[in-house]
């Protein structure tokens, strides 16, 4: 039986500005790492008609990168890793992440196998160009992906978010998500 239990983060903080929100109804199945962890808030796409969900992997560009840049400055806490093919914009073809450097306070480094070939703009979305992966909503709760490589979700399609309290979020995906409100409250 599926059943939420919490509507904040791991560490005790809301997300959600208030319990009026709107979740898709019943339960999707999110594939992944057994043992994974992900976090309440994040981009999620799902279909209605195989009940299957797919986490929105994307990081957002902290600063500009020319056209030639291999190494591209993210937002903190994005949801990329190591070997993940990421593209961007009009990104000719999708390159491995070779590294991804968290030391520095204010961003994390990633490293690409070579160029993207575009101009990234501050900003900006680097992104895992998924079939099927178009959110549609944001997961409701925070999971961890079960022994199996599978856990039940829901995914809030209407509603108020602690935008501060989340994963950064690019402009391109918050477009795609209308009826989610990404507050700039604390």
């Amino acid at each position: 039986m599926f059943q939420v239990k919490t509507d904040s983060a791991a560490m005790g903080i809301p997300i959600w500005q208030s319990k009026n929100l709107q979740v898709a109804q019943g339960g999707f199945t999110l594939e992944g790492t057994a043992g994974a962890v992900v976090k309440a808030g994040t981009p999620i796409a799902f279909s209605e008609a195989t009940r299957l969900a797919v986490v929105g992997k994307f990081a957002v560009a902290q600063a500009v990168a020319t056209n030639t840049a291999t190494d591209y400055k993210v937002l903190k806490n994005s949801n990329l890793a190591v070997g993940m093919s990421v593209t961007s914009g009009a990104a000719a073809a999708a390159k491995a992440i070779t590294a991804i450097d968290k030391t520095n306070a204010d961003y994390d480094l990633v490293t690409l196998e070579a160029t993207l070939g575009v101009a990234i703009a501050v900003g900006d979305s680097i992104y895992v160009a998924d079939a099927g992966a178009t959110p549609k909503g944001l997961l409701y709760e925070e999971v961890t992906i079960g022994s199996n490589g599978i856990q039940d979700i829901a995914v809030v399609v209407h509603g108020t978010v602690y935008a501060r309290r989340i994963h950064p979020v690019p402009a391109s995906v918050k477009a795609l998500l209308p009826l989610i409100i990404f507050s700039e409250s604390f």
